[in-house]
């Protein structure tokens, strides 16, 4: 089994550096190799690394027209003016319009807050809503994490006397809007020494610029913002991030000490990984499937109640999202699977009736799965227009990639690895031709993403204090990635899958150690042999009743996988058809009862509709040597096999008394009717296919003969032995061909299996 990321191992620093980084710093080896990789070498530098002060912020007046946009607020706020604060539905911009909300209140304004509906208003400036909230009369108007590429929308108010403050930090698109001001860290020719604020950061060095001092209470709402936009956890990211996940354990607002409680989260425990899956997925619920303003008043309200019930209600709406997501991540995944996405580079999936609101989450999952650039569109009822999002690798410009096709949409915008976008059905094709064009020279040299291996770690190196000296590094996330290390386990243990629907991982390597891999659930029976399996895990801890223990989280693995994959049980279970793979059937009637039964995690085919290269389950038995001989010969590795067989198709042969039992009901009732087949059944104690197959036998033999629905036994027949006839034979042969594909244990069998395959044939008679 092949890895999903390309492995590529980090050159290892020098004993002499490594020693005297440990004597200078009073840390272990361990963690000076990493101190090294992030060049903190000196005291100075870990003290600043380890302890965060808001000193260590940037001036804010350093950000382009910072000045201007906090003169024309004050000015509002001086004369009484109606300001609306433009936000955006996502974390990023709920957590912006709260720190701006807060701070303006602070210094004596009343803002009114709009939050854009994902569908009806999209993203970003909106012509008929500035219309609307000029009338309603808004006299400035102040967008956060938003509005840098609204120029066309924003000139358009300004020329009608609503003053507009821009503080975004998205892509910079050609044409820029003129606004009173724009404050935005990458401005052209702009001197701020740090471009990679979030909406949130940018939001909080305008509230530092008005209040004349950083907002210490807003820090929080800083870390969220920056954690779930997922900028660079470096330089001014990292000091509010650090900051905001203290204030977030010790003295949380009264919405997110809700929020964490109603997730079952003990908020001493918040790390940046709380963030970003359990804070961060429920907020973004909001405005994926609801109203997105509730997450502003979630995060800035002072009442316990109102806060509870919010928060209840916004957990129940991600409940609602993470089933979206399942449903409509399997659909996808079996598009992709399919054999004209599988020869592509790129993918454009798309449906009617998905939900638009986690197509973004969803082309995420595809990305994971496929390594692949994908957009995930649903389609309208009418079938005309199509609107979604789009994930990338990163190796792939996606936004590069589709702004030659822009014309193409009604509607487009994004950045390196993501997107958003809505156009006409007809150009789908053309889009997806310009993304595979772009992948030729992007993708030319890169199958698969990279995945930096900091270190091997050996059994005595999974340790607690290990783990517990890494997060000294925390938090972690773009720009300061958590280290990744590879481990040869010399035992592997207790292998399971969990989760609804098997689709995780748990297992134990070496001395005990707990493995998890989230989405691994269907490699579970490649992990036979520890000598064949490398892992790449990051440490973590767990908690169960007041012992804390080290934990892997994997990340990837490689497997020196069978050629053959053995998903035989005893009785047939659910766990054995959630791969991804085609299962394919030789018995139409197996098909239509096993689809009946259970859910497929691929398509499923009879045997004559393979098509050669697929990547294969065979779920029942062949009806002989040569059928199952035709389903592998052109098969991908490996293979699959469950070989199920009814208890219909598994009926032993009569011996000879049972064939004597049916012979003298016969000779005593001439002219039998064969429909009443299940008397004689009854009568002899077997069972109604064994006397089907006897009488077939004595007809083959002519000691009976069938006249219509009559059967009639011959007067004085030949001697013939019974093992002559060919459905004996026949029958003989299938069984003992069932016993060998349901009993061999599965190194003895794959021999045998694989010499029917083509590509394994080719691969060793070469």
């Amino acid at each position: 089994m092949d890895s999903r990321y390309d492995w590529q191992y980090l050159d290892t620093p020098d004993n002499t550096q490594i020693n005297a980084v440990t004597a200078a710093l009073k840390v272990s080896p361990f963690l000076a190799q990493q101190l090294i990789r992030r060049r903190i070498m000196t005291k100075d530098a870990w003290d600043k690394f380890q302890h965060p002060d808001l000193s260590q912020l940037h001036d804010p007046f350093l950000l382009h027209d910072m000045d201007k946009a906090v003169a024309r607020i004050q000015q509002a706020v001086t004369n009484g003016e109606k300001i609306t604060i433009y936000g955006d539905y996502d974390v990023d911009g709920l957590t912006s319009t709260a720190i701006m909300a807060e701070t303006l209140e602070s210094i004596g304004a009343e803002a009114e807050v709009f939050i854009p509906n994902r569908f009806t208003d999209g993203y970003g400036p909106n012509a008929d809503v500035y219309r609307y909230l000029q009338k309603s009369g808004t006299q400035l108007l102040i967008t956060v994490d938003n509005g840098i590429a609204g120029a066309a929308v924003i000139d358009e108010a300004m020329a009608a006397g609503m003053d507009v403050v821009v503080t975004d930090h998205h892509e910079l698109p050609d044409q820029l809007p003129n606004a009173v001001a724009v404050v935005h860290p990458r401005y052209p020719g702009s001197q701020y020494p740090f471009g990679d604020l979030s909406g949130a950061g940018v939001a909080f060095k305008v509230a530092t610029a008005l209040l004349e001092e950083p907002p210490v209470e807003s820090v929080d709402l800083a870390a969220l913002g920056a954690v779930a936009d997922l900028v660079t956890l470096v330089d001014e990211n990292r000091v509010l991030v650090q900051l905001g996940l203290q204030m977030i354990r010790t003295q949380p607002r009264i919405g997110l000490s809700a929020l964490l409680e109603v997730a079952d989260v003990a908020q001493e425990s918040v790390t940046e990984t709380t963030i970003g899956f359990v804070i961060g997925p429920r907020l973004n619920a909001l405005g994926r499937l609801g109203d997105a303003k509730d997450g502003v008043t979630l995060l800035t309200t002072f009442d316990d109640e109102l806060a509870m019930d919010l928060a209840k209600q916004i957990n129940t709406l991600n409940d609602q999202r993470q089933q979206l997501v399942k449903k409509i991540t399997k659909d996808a995944l079996a598009q992709a699977a399919l054999p004209e996405n599988e020869s592509k580079k790129t993918l454009i999936l798309r449906q009617k009736g998905w939900h638009e609101g986690v197509l973004g989450i969803v082309a995420s999952r595809v990305v994971e799965t496929t390594g692949k650039p994908t957009l995930v569109l649903n389609i309208n009822d009418a079938g005309t227009q199509a609107k979604g999002s789009g994930r990338s690798v990163a190796a792939y410009h996606l936004f590069n990639s589709l702004a030659p096709s822009k014309e193409l949409m009604t509607h487009f915008g994004g950045h390196h690895m993501a997107v958003g976008l809505t156009m006409p059905t007809d150009n789908i094709e053309a889009v997806h031709q310009a993304m595979e064009e772009a992948a030729k020279t992007q993708l030319a040299d890169q199958t698969k993403p990279p995945l930096e291996i900091s270190a091997r770690l050996e059994p005595s190196d999974l340790t607690l204090d290990h783990y517990q000296e890494l997060r000294q590094l925390a938090p972690f996330g773009p720009g300061n990635p958590e280290p990744t290390f590879e481990v040869k386990p010399q035992a592997i243990q207790d292998v399971r899958q969990i989760g609804q629907g098997g689709n995780h991982l748990k297992m134990k390597v070496d001395n005990g150690v707990d493995v998890i891999g989230f989405g691994f659930g269907e490699l579970a029976p490649a992990l036979t042999a520890p000598s064949q399996t490398k892992l790449a895990v990051h440490l973590d801890e767990n908690t169960w009743k007041n012992q804390t223990k080290l934990q892997l989280m994997l990340k990837d693995m490689q497997v020196v996988q069978p050629q053959v994959i053995d998903y035989r049980l005893p009785k047939l279970s659910a766990e054995q058809f959630h791969t991804s793979k085609t299962y394919v059937f030789f018995d139409v009637r197996v098909k239509k009862e096993l689809e009946q039964r259970f859910q497929f995690g691929g398509p499923t085919k009879m045997i004559d509709d393979l098509t050669p290269g697929e990547s294969v389950v065979l779920v029942d038995l062949p009806a002989s040597e040569a059928q199952l001989q035709q389903a592998i010969h052109q098969v991908q590795l490996p293979l699959g096999v469950i070989f199920y067989g009814s208890p219909t198709d598994l009926v032993p042969i009569p011996n000879r008394e049972e064939f004597g039992l049916v012979m003298r009901f016969l000779i005593a009732h001439p002219q039998f009717d064969k429909h009443q087949l299940g008397l004689v059944a009854k009568e002899t104690h077997l069972t109604v296919s064994q006397v089907i197959f006897s009488v077939q036998v004595f007809f083959e033999l002519e000691f009976v003969t069938i006249d219509g629905a009559f059967i009639s036994p011959v007067a004085k027949p030949a001697k013939r032995a019974l093992d002559s006839a060919p459905a004996y034979q026949a029958r003989q042969t299938f069984l003992a061909l069932a016993h060998r594909l349901q009993t061999t244990p599965i190194k003895a069998l794959t021999p045998t299996l694989l010499e029917y395959n083509d590509d394994w044939k080719e691969q060793h008679d070469n």
